[in-house]
């Protein structure tokens, strides 16, 4: 906001000249000129209606030449140095141009630097051919998913993951919207992020949970989308599941390996395991055994490094299934490293 009218500039200047809302600045700068004074106050305001339009998850602006190039005349055999700034937030990733093609300082002709904004080419022992245009480009690209979020089937209560990979400069915002209304993290829905990679969480999935999930990517370049179905399939009442479900193991040849279980169900749940396509039985190598308050164990005697693989327990009812994998790890080493002690098999 601009106050130029004279006879009204000071006292709109008092007027203005109160404790400044914090994380704001304001600048007031006078100019003399001969027989003349004029004043400038320029003042920031950020009015309260627009909070509630703003997201604090993500702090953005859009790249920004503060101070420009500017044409150079130069002696033949000197440098000529060109030198700009540029802000933004994320701090811009820029590129040097002559004409149509891309500087590159590894022709010992340019020396490309940067530092806290203010970017400088050189061009080094300058002759006739030099002379062209030369220009700096901000070098953000809009947002472009590498992996796009898939239709995902879940059972009531199970976790619920829904995935995307996005690239883009600057990071692009990543937002989340189920049936059109954008998601919130909370404890029952869960936004996280590792790299380019990033995940909408349901802990416990339900019936209401149902719907079109879509991620919206997007940054100062471009926006971009995609979508996906999740479907929660309701538990009858006594359905299988698992209360505890069997931990990978990993242990030496000859020693004993155990995947304890536990399931839970109406009626009680038959309780199947195997090895990969092979269902497994108690014989001399193997041991299963089932309780009735539903517990029960596989037992490996005398590993070998065959018997390393994926192995599926299964609980089964005239409701349905539930079913759950553990690995078995068989080391060629004899011996174990266990809580800090080495065992040796005797």
């Amino acid at each position: 906001m601009s106050v130029c009218r004279e006879d009204s500039l000071q006292e709109k200047i008092n007027e203005f000249l109160v404790e400044p809302t914090p994380g704001f600045q304001r600048r007031v700068q006078e100019t003399h000129v001969p027989d003349k004074k004029s004043m400038v106050v320029s003042l920031d305001v950020l009015p309260l209606a627009l909070l509630e339009q703003i997201d604090f998850q993500v702090t953005e602006m859009p790249p920004r030449f503060a101070v420009p190039i500017t044409d150079i005349k130069v002696t033949e055999g000197l440098d000529a140095v060109f030198e700009c700034v540029v802000t933004g937030t994320p701090l811009p990733v820029v590129q040097w141009f002559r004409g149509d093609m891309c500087v590159t300082p590894g022709t010992g002709k340019y020396v490309v630097s940067q530092k806290e904004g203010l970017h400088s080419l050189k061009v080094q022992t300058v002759g006739s051919s030099d002379s062209g245009l030369y220009c700096c480009q901000d070098e953000g690209k809009a947002p472009v998913f590498l992996k796009q979020v898939s239709d995902v089937e879940v059972w009531q209560g199970d976790v619920a993951r829904l995935s995307v990979t996005v690239t883009g400069s600057p990071t692009p915002k990543i937002q989340w919207f189920l049936n059109s209304t954008k998601l919130i993290p909370c404890t029952d829905c869960k936004l996280v992020f590792a790299g380019n990679d990033h995940s909408l969480i349901l802990p416990y999935a339900g019936v209401q949970d149902e719907g079109e999930y879509t991620c919206v990517a997007s940054n100062v370049h471009g926006e971009t989308s995609c979508s996906a179905q999740l479907h929660v399939r309701q538990r009858k009442p006594g359905f299988p599941c698992f209360a505890r479900e069997p931990d990978s193991v990993r242990c030496a040849p000859g020693f004993t390996a155990v995947f304890e279980y536990t399931v839970v169900g109406k009626p009680c749940p038959d309780v199947l395991w195997s090895k990969g396509s092979e269902q497994l039985f108690s014989d001399a190598r193997h041991s299963i055994a089932h309780r009735p308050d539903g517990s029960g164990s596989l037992t490996v005697w005398d590993c070998v490094e065959e018997d390393t693989g994926l192995y599926t327990c299964r609980a089964v009812s005239a409701l349905g299934e539930a079913t759950s994998t553990a690995v078995l790890t068989v080391t060629g080493n004899p011996y174990l490293i266990l809580a800090g002690t080495i065992l040796e098999k005797e």
